[in-house]
């Protein structure tokens, strides 16, 4: 029961995340249908790559007729922080029998990601958490799919530049809560500095991967500087190394 209510936990709070994310996703859906996708191919990629930037991008370059190649490497760079994402997670979910970790690892996104880690912080880190929040937001990322795809079209165009603000006031939104300390603080200017820097000087996405691994340097120099070391990510760590014995057993 308690894992059922970790899972129930996860998905009802990431609720407000996939209202911002089908919002964003009914971009993809309007794309899919200009890109002359077919409803059940563009439905498809949703269900199977599920990773919002990289089929934005990767419909825009089919639309454009681009070879098969380029669009695998671009998807496969853009996608690359989610090893970051899962890195960052895999400490918490230590202990948890490797099927389930790689069953979240597919539903992990920014959104859930953010969402996980926040809850974490400051709750007992499950797997049905994750997975929780995860699938909450598959469901809301293929129904805006369909949704944009057959009815994006309807939307007013004064609308478009609150749909592409909604996702960026999401991620805000999740962001501001976890400046909390120094290094933190370092990292999240860091972050935007060479993100913005990167997007305007190189090619292509590796400003998104370079951005991240410059600013977790960073952030990891302040730290180990003694500005003031991350308490309660130690403690929820070692929560999970005391459940981890349990867990191996089932999920919980």
């Amino acid at each position: 029961m308690e894992r059922f209510q970790s899972f129930c936990r996860g998905f009802g709070n990431s609720v407000p995340l996939g209202i911002s994310a089908f919002l964003y996703g009914l971009a993809y859906g309007v794309l899919a249908y200009q890109a002359h996708l077919s409803a059940g191919v563009a439905l498809a990629m949703s269900m199977l790559i599920f990773a919002g930037a990289s089929q934005l991008t990767a419909v825009q370059m089919i639309g454009s007729g681009i070879d098969p190649l380029p669009i695998v490497v671009t998807v496969f760079i853009i996608n690359l922080r989610h090893y970051l994402m899962a890195a960052s997670l895999a400490p918490y979910l230590r202990g948890y029998p490797r099927a389930a970790r790689m069953l979240g690892a597919f539903f992990l996104t920014d959104e859930s990601y953010a969402a996980t880690y926040s809850h974490f912080q400051t709750q007992r880190p499950t797997i049905q958490y994750f997975l929780g929040s995860g699938i909450c937001l598959f469901c809301f990322w293929c129904a805006a799919t369909l949704a944009g795809y057959y009815g994006g079209n309807f939307i007013p165009a004064r609308w478009s530049s609150i749909l592409d603000f909604a996702f960026v006031a999401a991620f805000i939104g999740m962001l501001v809560p976890l400046v909390r300390n120094g290094p933190v603080v370092l990292t999240v200017v860091t972050a935007a500095l060479v993100s913005v820097l990167g997007s305007i000087y190189l090619p292509g996405k590796w400003y998104i991967v370079i951005a991240a691994l410059i600013a977790s340097a960073v952030g990891y120099l302040a730290e180990r500087r003694g500005v003031k070391p991350e308490a309660s990510r130690q403690a929820a760590c070692s929560n999970t190394d005391r459940t981890g014995a349990v867990d191996e057993a089932g999920w919980g």
